[in-house]
């Protein structure tokens, strides 16, 4: 396999574990387990799961390597907070869609900050736009729901945060050992997090039987789809292609709740014909920008 494809695959797969972990966390959130709650106890999961990241690195630690590190994983925890108020407030299938604008954030950080080594091409751009335009269709509401307009500003608020982030983390990344900074980033995040357990809502440690079953397997995937974006963004130079094909996230949680939402009896799961149909020519968009892509 060509190496300038392994990040665009990396960036594929964690879009489809980010959006099973969105799916099995509103189910979490319908039956109690909390907001802050369950941000405290997914970001905690997910910083360890870099813990053996320091062993891989090969070399010494570094004070920039904290300092970056922490900096950057404050972007994170507030992206990371900012997402799960956005599931609270509004449904998987529309909030997550939304989520998928994070690679025009990218883009024009990337831009504004004089980021990039070489210009953004034009197919990139209209790969951008077309996923821009793929969100609006795929998030459309149909008769039947209310569009939580709370829940759309978070979803903006959250890929802005995040394209922020990925629109840094390349370059700080190559200017010290990316496997240290990754370390720092993701520790952090489980570190900040911690200091929202005192407003989380009831007993932090009480096992609540029926929702913490789906709040821990949220966790599981979401910190898989952290493993491999950081590797697709932290490792090669193209946060910018690498998050359209993230973008697919929110084709899949469609797909997801489609599939198995009445199983799970998730309160979204009954969707008209109107809005497969208007999801359906969405994600041929996002299709089309993915292909976009592959002529960089």
């Amino acid at each position: 396999m060509e190496t300038e494809y392994i990040p665009l695959l990396l960036a594929l797969a964690a879009g489809l574990f980010y959006a099973c972990s969105a799916v099995l966390c509103k189910k979490a959130l319908e039956l109690g387990a909390g907001t802050i709650r369950s941000l405290v106890y997914s970001n905690i999961f997910m910083s360890m799961c870099f813990l053996p990241y320091p062993l891989l690195a090969g070399e010494t630690i570094q004070f920039h390597d904290m300092q970056t590190g922490a900096c950057l994983g404050l972007l994170f925890f507030l992206g990371q907070f900012f997402c799960f108020l956005a599931l609270k407030n509004g449904e998987a299938s529309l909030i997550t869609p939304i989520m998928g604008s994070k690679p025009i954030f990218v883009a024009a950080f990337i831009v504004l900050h004089g980021l990039s080594e070489g210009e953004v091409s034009w197919e990139t751009w209209v790969a951008c736009g077309l996923s821009a335009l793929a969100v609006a269709l795929l998030c459309w509401p149909s008769k039947n729901s209310t569009l939580s307009w709370t829940g759309l500003f978070l979803a903006l608020a959250t890929a802005a945060t995040f394209g922020l982030l990925d629109s840094l983390v390349p370059f700080f990344t190559h200017q010290s050992n990316p496997v240290n900074v990754l370390f720092f980033i993701f520790g952090s995040v489980g570190l900040f997090s911690l200091f929202l357990i005192p407003y989380t809502e009831g007993n932090f440690l009480k096992f609540r039987k029926k929702a913490d079953r789906w709040m821990w397997a949220s966790a599981i995937p979401m910190g898989g789809q952290a493993i491999l974006m950081s590797m697709a963004i932290g490792l090669y130079h193209v946060p910018t292609e690498a998050n359209i094909f993230y973008a697919c996230r929110g084709l899949w949680a469609v797909l997801l709740i489609a599939w198995f939402g009445k199983k799970m009896m998730l309160s979204e799961s009954s969707l008209s014909t109107s809005t497969f149909m208007r999801r359906g020519l969405g994600a041929s968009l996002l299709i089309i920008g993915i292909w976009l892509t592959s002529f960089q």
